[in-house]
């Protein structure tokens, strides 16, 4: 049997990305893609330019590995607190709906 070219084996590693069903993947490839053009401006504008997109790219790739790491730590607080926006939220616009019904 022949060995596969690099194009089958590419093909073959991204169908396993998408059928690994990890929706945080998308974090580390945009975190690398950005990364990568990052480094690129470096080196095309000899340094001048690029370091903001080197930064992102490794903060998402941080991101990744936290999110993923400690996802049940960040979850419920992130639930609570959308929940308190979202009361908060509701509270004033209801105030405002009745000031407004009593100034009309």
């Amino acid at each position: 049997m022949p060995e596969p070219t690099l194009g089958e084996k590419v093909t073959h590693a991204a169908g396993e990305v998408g059928r690994s069903g990890n929706g945080l993947a998308m974090l580390s490839f945009v975190g690398a893609i950005a990364t990568l053009a990052g480094i690129a401006a470096l080196v095309i504008t000899s340094g001048r330019m690029g370091m903001r997109a080197v930064v992102i790219g490794v903060c998402l790739c941080v991101l990744n590995f936290v999110v993923a790491t400690y996802a049940s730590w960040i979850l419920v607080p992130v639930l609570v607190a959308t929940g308190m926006v979202s009361l908060a939220w509701g509270y004033v616009t209801y105030k405002q709906v009745l000031k407004h019904n009593r100034e009309c």
